[in-house]
């Protein structure tokens, strides 16, 4: 039969057994909707010694063959294939070359993913098609179905179709009985014309929409789905997803929350949970572990909104969404009185549950609009075509780096190794330079771009590279540190590199800001990985000649700037900060750190010619001009601070900006007062405002009670209250306190957010409502702190303001 194509994207991918033997199975959606792609007759592969062969094979009578391949380990010794039929067979495998010292390679490469990273195929695949094995595409209720094709070959490919997203919330009881599951989404997730798509099914008598009861025009009789009881909910839901048929499931804490919820509910019911394509369930691969790692939904992705903005270095304070929401889009929850949502949830439900079904949408359109503002559909779509990770996978840089990393080093004659070969020896960390504390004028900081990925594709840094110069050592072998040396011919990881620099310039070019992001965390986590005793190609050889290279680099770029008379003041892993001097003529600054920049490259260009015979790709860039600059010192010392300054510039409109580095400013556990005080107070100094006049009437204000809103502190348990073996730390204190007072054990589970302030009696939840703020404390430990090195610059004392004076009477 003549075979036929079928492109997509690869949702999500499965190992399964049919009648005894595996199958992979690959959900992909096609420009004409979803499918199944099954390729049968595949084994499960791992790579042993060719002189271990024989005595592995002893152990089994049939269900697996060694064969030797020409391939080598990292201690140049030949390889054999092993091919077993079964994972559980995999695992005796392991076991009885664990109890004889007997190395086993690659063995945890799963079949499902190893078939696509052998192919280079990432997200976008096309299959070789032997024959459909499914029925037509709807099925007896009218329902999309989805084909199931039997496929033998696959390859890499480019394809672009829509994908549908929808955004679900669940609503529920304090005991977690369904009230009602909110859906607000797409058919074409990326296209913004498409008409959006929302419903509420709720539990309740049917009733038409009144908009005036809750002050809204956004919802019809249409929007609600009325049903009687919680197992009505949840056939609704099932049925829903066998009629809109979405491909990727967003929310926040989606996965850890509302699924982990419905399946639970469901378990309680005893109800199937067929919400995955072709009618599968959804479980988890552990009992009991609720985790986007361990969610397994046939054919649909779900993305958890935390997850993925902290994944596209987002940073807030806090990560609920009423928080995140209000940064980004200047809106909050439907509801009056957040912090009692679970109170005034109840009392919808009671009372108004049309308001209830506003509220519940509202939550899924913020998700929404979250994702379309900060374009992270997009974000991890491009992740995913990068890495070969699985589409909606957070983190995972090792799997990563092996996804990109292991197709070509089996073409270049090698398997990983069994485990990471350093043997204790570390690398150092980034270069950080001693400061020179100081208030400047006129503060250029010059950035190496990329340093680190740079580094390795200059000097030919490759796990590979460094077993080729160890075993066939060459005359034009790269040196590196730690007695490493790295051949210069076919490297592997600086390949790769150069390619996803190139991606990244054309992404910039494009304005891609999804894509250019993407390549940049995957780049910048190539050194992170290599530097992980996690990863099996970690040696310190190869670290260190990145971090120490890179010392190097910035030492001997200090010594040439200098050369020109400027003064740097501070280093910092790849920036370099330098200092014009007080009586520069200088008027067109921001053209001097053009040139400062393109003349480092230059040098090193000239520099890596000449000693190495390498083509440098060092690229220093001028990043930005302070006009006013703190670098200030270590408390109690005068010695200069690290990774921590204040820097003032002006903005395209002219305006002063400042910008903090580890200052209290961007810590949360200082307080909102701190660090609001500690901004004005840099934004007087910088132009030239009454720095104690301010100081004064923040300190009557303080003592007036009218900042007691500010004054809360919020940090999150990182486990049980019950686990923590010293109880002096001020949040764990509040938490056994607000424990206590509500008689709700689950205030102090891990993960839970502590708000407290400090009062006289130590640091007591907000909800302790009698207790008296300690206002000496926040004097003395938040404000003082931050008050004295401004005050400091101009010559005065903390103790000379006249109303820390009069408190102190």
């Amino acid at each position: 039969m003549q075979k036929n194509t079928l492109k997509g994207l690869v949702l999500t991918r499965h190992a399964i057994y049919r009648h005894g033997r595996l199958l992979l199975q690959y959900f992909i959606k096609t420009a004409d909707g979803p499918a199944i792609i099954e390729v049968e007759q595949f084994d499960v592969i791992c790579f042993c010694k060719q002189i271990d062969s024989e005595f592995i094979l002893s152990h089994f009578s049939t269900g697996i063959r060694i064969e030797p391949v020409s391939l080598k380990n990292f201690n140049y010794e030949d390889v054999s294939c092993v091919y077993v039929k079964s994972t559980t067979m995999l695992k005796q495998v392991l076991r009885i070359a664990n109890d004889a010292g007997i190395e086993i390679y690659e063995a945890d490469i799963r079949p499902e993913q190893r078939f696509l990273i052998e192919r280079f195929i990432a997200l976008q695949a096309e299959f070789a098609i032997n024959a459909p094995l499914s029925q037509p595409p709807y099925n007896t209720d009218n329902h999309p179905s989805t084909h199931t094709y039997l496929a033998s070959k696959a390859r890499r490919t480019e394809v672009n179709v829509p994908v549908s997203m929808v955004s679900l919330d669940f609503e529920c009881s304090p005991t977690g009985e369904l009230y009602s599951v909110g859906l607000y989404g797409s058919h074409s997730a990326l296209n913004e014309e498409t008409d959006l798509y929302q419903k509420v099914i709720m539990v309740g008598e049917s009733e038409s929409i009144d908009n005036k009861k809750f002050d809204s025009d956004k919802l019809s009789d249409d929007d609600i789905h009325w049903v009687s009881d919680e197992v009505s909910l949840i056939k609704a839901l099932i049925t829903w997803f066998k009629e809109y048929d979405p491909d990727v499931i967003i929310g926040w804490a989606v996965v850890t929350f509302d699924l982990a919820l419905l399946y639970k509910r469901c378990q309680i019911h005893q109800i199937a949970l067929l919400i995955g394509r072709d009618e599968q369930a959804l479980t988890w691969k552990v009992e009991d572990k609720y985790r986007p790692e361990t969610l397994s939904l046939p054919g649909r992705v779900v993305l958890d909104g935390i997850d993925w903005i902290k994944a596209a270095f987002y940073q807030f304070e806090r990560y609920s969404l009423e928080h995140v929401s209000q940064h980004l889009l200047n809106e909050g929850k439907a509801i009056d009185h957040v912090e009692n949502r679970g109170q005034e949830i109840c009392h919808l439900f009671e009372h108004n549950k049309q308001a209830l079904a506003f509220y519940n949408l509202t939550d899924c359109r913020l998700v929404w609009d979250i994702f379309k503002k900060t374009q992270l559909l997009a974000f991890a779509l491009e992740r995913a075509k990068l890495t070969g990770l699985e589409f909606g996978r957070v983190g995972a840089s090792v799997a990563a780096f092996n996804n990109l990393y292991l197709p070509h080093l089996h073409r270049s004659g090698f398997v990983a190794p069994a485990r990471a070969a350093s043997n204790g020896l570390e690398s150092p960390g980034g270069y950080v330079m001693d400061s020179i504390p100081g208030f400047y004028k006129d503060v250029l900081v010059l950035d190496f771009k990329s340093l680190y990925p740079s580094i390795i594709r200059t000097f030919l840094i490759d796990p590979k590279s460094l077993v080729e110069a160890k075993f066939n050592p060459l005359e034009d072998d790269v040196d590196g540190f730690l007695e490493a040396k790295f051949n210069r011919h076919n490297a592997i990881l600086p390949g790769l590199i150069a390619s996803l620099s190139l991606q990244r310039e054309k992404a910039k070019q494009d304005n891609d800001k999804p894509l250019s992001q993407a390549i940049k965390i995957i780049m910048n986590s190539l050194y992170g990985v290599l530097g992980s005793k996690g990863c099996v190609f970690h040696d310190a050889k190869l670290a260190s000649s990145i971090t120490m290279r890179g010392h190097q680099i910035m030492k001997q770029t200090k010594v040439w700037i200098e050369e020109l008379g400027y003064t740097v003041i501070y280093g910092d892993t790849d920036s370099t900060f330098v200092w014009l001097g007080e009586k520069h003529q200088i008027k067109d600054i921001n053209k001097l750190g053009e040139q400062l920049a393109h003349d480092m490259t230059v040098k090193w260009q000239q520099r890596c010619l000449d000693e190495y015979a390498l083509t440098s790709h060092l690229e220093l860039e001028f990043e930005s001009h302070f006009s006013q600059f703190v670098m200030p010192t270590l408390r109690g010392s005068e010695a200069g601070s690290k990774k921590r300054y204040v820097g003032a510039s002006k903005d395209a409109e002219g305006q002063l900006s400042l910008t903090f580095k580890g200052m209290e400013q961007v810590r949360s556990d200082w307080s909102p007062l701190a660090r609001r005080i500690q901004y004005h107070l840099y934004f007087l100094l910088f132009s030239n405002g009454d720095v104690k006049s301010y100081l004064n009437e923040q300190l009557e204000q303080l003592a007036l009670g009218q900042f007691d809103n500010e004054l809360i502190f919020r940090k999150r348990l990182k486990r049980h209250v019950e686990e923590y073996t010293a109880k002096s730390s001020p949040h764990v204190k509040a938490a056994i306190r607000l424990c206590q007072i509500t008689g709700d054990k689950n205030k102090g589970r891990r993960g839970a957010l502590i708000e407290y302030r400090m009062t006289l009696n130590g640091a007591q939840p907000i909800t302790a409502v009698n207790e008296s703020i300690d206002y000496d404390y926040y004097i003395e430990k938040q404000i003082k702190p931050i008050a004295e090195p401004v005050l400091a610059l101009l010559g005065e004392g903390f103790d000379s303001l006249s109303s820390h004076q009069i408190m102190l009477i």
